[in-house]
């Protein structure tokens, strides 16, 4: 069976509400810890090819160029 993104809203929205126990297609999983259920959305978000939704990607940052003058 493959994931797909409802399933990785299932499991986001359970890490948004502070639970550990998620109900998949009437199946219930119980992590042992928040940090084992969002290594688990870093898995099924990978899995579909999309970015972690716990951790996005940062936009680029600034880059300056400094100019100095002999004179």
């Amino acid at each position: 069976m493959a994931l797909t993104q409802a399933q990785l809203n299932t499991l986001v929205a359970a890490w948004a509400a502070g639970t550990t126990s998620v109900a998949i297609d009437g199946k219930r999983v119980e992590y042992r810890s928040m940090r084992d259920l969002e290594d688990a959305i870093a898995k099924a978000s990978a899995a579909l090819g999309l970015p972690n939704p716990l951790r996005p990607s940062r936009p680029a940052g600034r880059t300056s160029v400094t100019k100095f003058s002999r004179g």
